[in-house]
């Protein structure tokens, strides 16, 4: 018994390590750069002005944020509750003392009789017979559990805070690409207004010019606010809702030599290694340990008191104190030690079921990022051949411009903006794909991101 104690508490300083390693920073330089200060305030500001991927992920990580409170509200609970477990083999002291008087019956004792008391005792549990090691072993498994979804819960919020700026870096692409398609729309409608006046234009024709520019004047209009509703989704996952964020840094993305996956070489790595995956494996591990100490409920409690003290009324100048050792057996609890073992057989079959679930919904999420990779790696192609056409197009159109020779120019170039938007939009998709694959096999996303920076 005594082995399995020590053992117990070397587990539960590694389990203090792995929690620290869980709730550390992941920049090591986050709190020197630009921890937010009364004094550099003012330079948390300039960088939400002109914000980097790499400052938006440190701005997250000094910010916090609520649903970030709650998941670590959940490992103290955790290690809470680990401690209440291994207190149960800790010395207890207790100090009691009543004075007290009473009346008597009996007028040859005097009117009344000294029936106070005081002592001060010790109790400690010496054995129960593994059952509390065993509720600590499925304590310890609660708290890995945490712990491991802790950092997963880390890396899907990096993971969000990746896609909400390229949302808000292709919601700025998008602008672009429809103001210029509405200016395109209301030069026409303007240079034929001015002719349909001298008779060259009717009125039906000047009509659907016109309808053709307020249609793409409200895409522009849903575009702009496109922008600040990004900038807000953004805002609120730095945990500064108040602060929009002003001018984004583009990225430089790269991703020509991004490699297919095959599905089941993909597959097997991500049940070997997916957090989500082992901190549910940890659950039914303390399921079981809890299940183990529910089947143990009948073992006998040794236990040990010594009691230094007086009681003035039934023991006078005798019986200060008291040394004892008690052993307890349950043998009958009308019932308690079935329900108890039925209830936790039920958890443990739960969890089992989760954690097979789990397992099934991890295939399905690797299948569909495998087909999703290789859908935009295809279409990276496609819109790498679209960008030369649209080149090209632009060049003649100038060309011809330059010959003043009748020329779309303003259509190629919207065509060219909008070319370059579904490039970026098909790029980010893909390094989005790749995030979500880096998450499913615990490793940071971010890092991915900013290699490329």
């Amino acid at each position: 018994m005594t082995k399995r104690i020590c053992r117990s508490k070397k587990s539960a300083g590694w389990l203090s390590c792995l929690l620290l390693l869980s709730i550390s920073p992941c920049y090591s330089d986050t709190a020197e750069n630009i921890q937010e200060t009364p004094e550099n305030k003012q330079n948390v500001e300039q960088l939400l002005q002109s914000l980097t991927l790499e400052n938006a992920l440190k701005l997250a990580e000094i910010s916090g944020s609520p649903e970030m409170d709650i998941a670590e509200s959940e490992i103290l609970e955790s290690t809470a509750e680990l401690a209440t477990v291994k207190s149960k083999y800790g010395v207890r002291i207790k100090a009691e003392a009543v004075p007290r008087y009473v009346y008597a019956i009996d007028a040859s004792k005097g009117d009344d009789i000294n029936d106070s008391y005081y002592f001060l005792s010790t109790s400690k549990v010496l054995s129960d017979f593994g059952r509390t090691a065993t509720l600590s072993e499925a304590a310890e498994a609660d708290v890995r559990a945490e712990a491991i979804d802790f950092v997963s819960f880390r890396f899907q919020r990096r993971l969000k805070i990746i896609k909400a700026y390229l949302d808000v870096l292709l919601s700025d692409k998008r602008y672009a690409v429809d103001n210029e398609n509405m200016v395109i729309k209301f030069l026409k409608y303007d240079k034929s207004r001015e002719r349909q006046e001298l008779g060259e234009v009717a009125d039906v024709d000047l009509l659907e010019l016109e309808s053709a520019y307020r249609s793409e004047l409200i895409n522009r209009m849903r575009s702009s606010n496109r922008q600040s509703e990004s900038r807000a989704e953004l805002a609120v996952l730095l945990n500064r809702p108040d602060q929009l964020p002003g001018e984004l840094q583009p990225l430089r993305v790269d991703v020509s030599d991004i490699d297919l996956l095959e599905y089941d070489a993909l597959l097997q790595k991500v049940l070997t290694l997916n957090p989500q995956l082992a901190a549910q494996h940890e659950r039914v591990k303390a399921a079981q340990s809890r299940l183990e100490h529910s089947r143990m409920s009948s073992r006998p409690v040794l236990d040990s008191a010594v009691e230094l003290g007086n009681y003035e009324r039934r023991y006078g100048e005798g019986g200060k104190w008291r040394v004892g050792v008690n052993l307890t057996i349950p043998f009958r609890e009308g019932g308690r030690f079935k329900a108890e073992i039925a209830k936790r057989q039920a958890e443990l079959k739960g969890e089992q079921a989760r954690y097979q679930l789990m397992k099934n919904t991890l295939r399905k999420q690797v299948l569909e990022l495998v087909q999703e990779l290789e859908v935009l790696k295809l279409a990276q192609e496609s819109a790498k051949v679209r960008l030369e056409y649209h080149d090209q197009h632009m060049d003649r159109s100038r060309a011809r411009y330059e010959l003043e020779l009748q020329t779309d120019l303003g259509n190629a170039a919207a065509g060219m903006t909008e070319a370059q938007w579904d490039a970026d939009r098909l790029k980010y998709n893909l390094l989005l794909t790749l995030g979500n694959i880096d998450a499913l096999l615990g490793i940071d996303p971010a890092k991915r991101f900013l290699e490329l920076n």
